[in-house]
């Protein structure tokens, strides 16, 4: 049977709650639990950053189970980047040793006036203090941590970013090799994490799995041949990762080059994924990780240094086109470094290039100066007023400055795809409660939400509203299953999923009953922003993006921004 635990880390008391049939949670899990706590227990209106507001650690439904890519966890919590509700999820060790624990979700509540750790094992639940640990950066956090514990355990935490409750802080989770380089890292979550001052939380490997499964074979029977075509239809990108897209997206016109003035990047072969594969084979770095215990697609990474040292895992797309493309900056090596800084101190990567993007659009540095990149990192590192003005994000650094030109949706920095080329990007970018959030469905070249459908070209705006939704609601039905959505938001696996929990809970539902859990998701989201003033008002993009056109497409955003602002209104039919 697993468990919601409630901590408040002000006075250390513990509450456990057990999730059974009749609980309200029994089908919430990921995402899904973590959005009705906010949307149930959370003031709207509150500060982010204050006793009132609570982050939420959840493990999806399947979260333990043999499902392929399913060890994902979800963090949760109103954001202090966006003001609005905000789901992150990560891979690493924590999801899958969470559910071995019994546990579906924490809830830190209150705010702590110490710094403190919180240790799950064979013994239960227990907090310490954790002052020892303050300042650390992940890395040296987390190696001193395997000293004192041992190198089996699993670890969230904060880096001194989320110590100065910066505003585009991430959590850090270690990976399978023992880095801290997976991040719930898009809304900022890191810093209510340091605003309830609890630095880690430790996992340990329970002496056998409480995790149950009513009907193991059947779950199998469901889910084999899904596994397999996923090790093989990945091949290639098991090979060369998340960096393969580098080219393409340059050869569409769609990645982010100078800020969003352009969107092909003449040096787009020096940051390429396959660039990016050379560099790991010659070094002896590594590829075809995963980056979760039940990961088959394996799209991971190891980057050594010219000395064969280790520098970051995973360097993925998002990171290279954000600090490289959109920066100007076409040497991978500085990339990665970018990256690993990000993972120490804890910051958004995302979020982190698109501040740096606006800073160099506004003349306060120069393209491609990764010298003073650095600087900025090491500023907010510190925590000083340099390290403040970058450290809270794209909008926060705009407005401190007086500038205007910023790439964002509901005060989130927008990753790694240029609305104006991906159309149906650009309605996702849009609606998302989550704000300009990719990963909230991701209607990029080639992705489709049921087979056989057209959708339209990439660069059209037909069918774009209905691509957008149905991944929306499909994305968030994955979210809360504990499932990477590489594994495909799509009608037909809402039928698979709807077999292995049948298997996995002794229920009955079918694709509908599936379907209905991601919609209702999206409407809790969707009633928390309203009240906290993200009404649909807000479900618009920059202005830019429809007075300038992208070079070399030429492309502008041409979509109806009052069906932008109405487009949620399907979901109450």
């Amino acid at each position: 049977m697993m468990r919601l635990i409630r901590i408040n880390t002000k006075t250390d008391e513990i509450n456990s709650q057990e999730i059974n049939k009749d609980s309200k949670y029994f089908l919430l899990g990921g995402r899904g639990l973590s959005s009705q706590i906010v949307h149930d227990e959370v003031p709207p209106k509150c500060d982010p950053l204050g006793k009132e507001n609570k982050l939420i650690i959840a493990n999806g439904l399947l979260t333990g189970s043999p499902f392929p890519n399913s060890a994902r966890t979800s963090f949760g919590g109103k954001s202090p980047l966006t003001g609005g509700i905000k789901e992150a999820n990560v891979g690493g060790r924590g999801a899958m040793m969470l559910a071995q624990n019994g546990i579906r979700a924490l809830v830190l509540e209150n705010i702590s006036e110490s710094w403190k750790i919180i240790i799950i094992d064979n013994k239960g639940i227990h907090i310490e203090d954790g002052e020892q640990y303050k300042g650390l950066g992940n890395y040296d956090l987390h190696n001193s941590l395997y000293e004192r514990f041992n190198d089996r355990i699993a670890i969230y935490s904060i880096g001194p970013s989320g110590e100065h409750k910066f505003k585009a802080s991430t959590i850090a989770a270690n990976d399978l090799q023992g880095y801290p380089s997976r991040h719930a890292a898009r809304g900022g979550l890191g810093s209510i994490m340091g605003s309830k001052k609890i630095k880690a939380i430790i996992i340990d490997r329970p002496k056998k799995s409480k995790v149950q499964i009513n009907d193991i074979k059947k779950f199998r029977s469901h889910s084999k041949d899904f596994t397999k075509n996923l090790a093989t239809s990945k091949e290639t990108f098991s090979i060369y990762g998340t960096a393969l897209m580098i080219q393409a997206m340059s050869e569409y016109g769609g990645l982010p080059t100078k800020s969003f003035h352009k969107g092909s990047y003449e040096k787009a072969s020096e940051i390429s994924g396959e660039k990016l594969h050379e560099l790991i084979v010659e070094r002896g770095g590594k590829n075809r990780l995963s980056c979760s215990p039940t990961c088959v697609i394996r799209c991971s990474n190891l980057v050594k240094d010219k000395e064969g040292h280790h520098i970051t895992s995973s360097l993925e797309y998002e990171t290279i086109a954000m600090n490289g493309s959109n920066l100007l900056i076409d040497d991978l090596d500085i990339l990665a470094r970018i990256d690993h800084d990000c993972d120490n101190i804890g910051i958004d990567t995302i979020e982190f290039g698109c501040t740096m993007g606006v800073a160099m659009d506004a003349g306060q540095i120069e393209w491609g100066d990764a010298e003073k990149v650095f600087e900025c990192l090491d500023e907010i590192k510190k925590g000083s007023d340099k390290g403040k003005l970058y450290g809270n994000g794209a909008c926060h650094f705009a407005n401190e400055i007086g500038f205007e030109r910023v790439p964002e949706v509901k005060g989130q920095g927008m990753s790694a795809y240029d609305p104006r080329v991906f159309k149906g990007m650009s309605v996702t970018f849009a609606t998302s409660p989550m704000g300009a959030d990719h990963t909230a469905g991701a209607a990029i070249a080639g992705r489709r939400a049921r087979k056989g459908k057209n959708y339209g070209e990439l660069t059209d705006n037909e069918k774009k509203m209905e691509l957008s939704y149905e991944l929306q609601v499909y994305t968030t039905v994955l979210d809360s299953m504990g499932c990477c959505y590489f594994i495909g938001p799509s009608y037909e696996n809402m039928e698979l999923l709807a077999n292995v929990l049948n298997a996995m809970y002794d229920i009955d539902l079918e694709r509908k009953d599936v379907i209905s859990i991601g919609k209702n998701i999206l409407k809790n989201e969707i009633e928390f922003n309203e009240k906290a003033g993200l009404s649909e008002a807000f479900n618009k993009l920059p202005k830019f993006f429809r007075e300038e056109s992208s070079k070399p497409t030429d492309l502008k955003v041409s979509l109806n921004e009052e069906e932008l602002q109405k487009f949620w209104n399907k979901l109450y039919k």
